[in-house]
């Protein structure tokens, strides 16, 4: 009788020199198995010649074909771990809610080009803004390279051309006179109070026999004049540092409030900082005006391990700086399309107007590649002006 051993799927028998090979492959619910009967001098010569067979048995399984949702369920996890939070959060909802609705039941193998077509169209009846269609094709393609990668599957599907929707070009940085009004709105007292006395809340009339019936005014918002007002201007006045550094540095809003004094190098004139979303190092040469606001943050009473915080310490809230980002575009007069993030854009071209490469502005911006630099490099009026002044001057010539 053969003598079985204690290693599943394994059978020895000593006497006829034999042994009986047995592998289930997984995920076959034991409805396929491999089998072989070979020649072994003993038993550990026939051990390891079941555990080479073993190998080659689960090594050379065909993987079952996989949805869209089951490789999500099982590496969207992982792929999410490497991202930003704020990348992260932005990324699994495009996930769950444009994602897997529509390519959740197919074949990752059979996500062709005309599928994505078909989807793209989709996410126009909605309809979705360009940007947001573009963003989420763009995960859709970040997670088929990393089946490719994970060898799921053999090639990239989606061949060919894949639809790309064309996004107007947003013009909303700060020109030079808009620039120089809103700094110069928090240095403004008199614009300030304007503001106020004109959007100043009225209050309630009421007449009291407490008061002899003469009518009295309650409530109503901060008188123009008044000295409470004066208060709320010096706490304007001190968030002017975080809105230069701003636009002098063109850091992200993350990372700005982030920004630590262990990134600022005041004797050597720079700033190094590994920004959130690209987990690139960004170098910023400190300028002038960069250069007086941090000496003021440095300068007052309270200091932490953070540049920008609040009287009692802590980091500065973005709810904080928000409020008063949008009081200083009413007290500058900006009333046209303006957001925090434009304030990062108008360093940028403020940059490629300049002259300044593309390379030397993406190190600046903390861009993972030049490509992501090249919407600052459009001509600015000024450089437009020089067209003017080339023509004229040819035509003089000609006179």
């Amino acid at each position: 009788m053969p003598r079985r051993s204690v290693v599943p799927g394994f059978v020895f028998d000593a006497k006829r020199k034999r042994a009986t090979f047995e592998v289930t492959l997984p995920r076959t619910g034991g409805r396929i198995r491999r089998r072989r009967t070979v020649e072994a001098s003993t038993r550990d010569e026939a051990l390891s010649l079941y555990r080479q067979f073993r190998e080659a048995a689960l090594a050379s399984r065909k993987r079952e074909p996989e949805t869209f949702s089951e490789y999500v369920r099982r590496f969207w996890p992982v792929i999410r771990s490497r991202l930003g939070a704020k990348t992260a959060a932005n990324e699994n909802l495009i996930v769950t809610k444009r994602l897997v609705p529509f390519f959740g039941s197919h074949r990752l193998e059979k996500i062709n080009a005309a599928l994505v077509r078909d989807f793209t169209a989709h996410l126009r009846l909605k309809p979705y803004a360009a940007c947001t269609i573009n963003g989420t094709l763009s995960v859709l393609r970040k997670i088929l390279h990393d089946a490719v990668d994970r060898e799921v599957i053999r090639d990239y599907p989606a061949k060919g051309r894949l639809p790309k929707e064309k996004e107007p070009v947003l013009r909303l940085e700060l020109s030079a006179e808009e620039k120089a009004r809103f700094v110069g709105a928090f240095d403004d007292e008199p614009a300030f109070r304007r503001h106020f006395a004109e959007h100043r809340a009225p209050g309630r009339v009421i007449s009291s026999s407490r008061f002899g019936q003469v009518p009295r005014v309650f409530g109503g918002g901060l008188r123009p004049e008044g000295a409470a007002l004066g208060y709320y201007f010096d706490r304007f006045r001190a968030m002017k540092p975080i809105f230069v550094l701003a636009l002098e540095t063109g850091l992200r809003r993350g990372d700005l409030l982030a920004l630590k004094w262990s990134s600022v190098d005041l004797s050597g004139g720079w700033i190094r900082v590994t920004v959130e979303k690209t987990r690139r190092e960004a170098v910023i040469p400190i300028s002038d005006a960069c250069r007086r606001a941090l000496l003021e943050c440095r300068g007052r009473g309270v200091l932490g391990e953070h540049v920008f915080i609040t009287a009692g310490g802590r980091p500065l809230s973005w709810a904080t700086v928000h409020r008063h980002f949008v009081l200083a575009k009413k007290v500058a007069g900006i009333t046209r399309r303006f957001r925090f993030h434009d304030l990062r854009h108008t360093f940028g071209s403020t940059l490629a107007s300049r002259g300044v490469s593309l390379q030397v502005i993406a190190r600046a911006l903390g861009h993972a590649s030049v490509r992501m630099s090249e919407r600052y490099a459009r001509p600015s009026e000024e450089a437009l002006q020089e067209i003017k002044r080339a023509l004229d001057g040819f035509r003089a010539t000609k006179s």
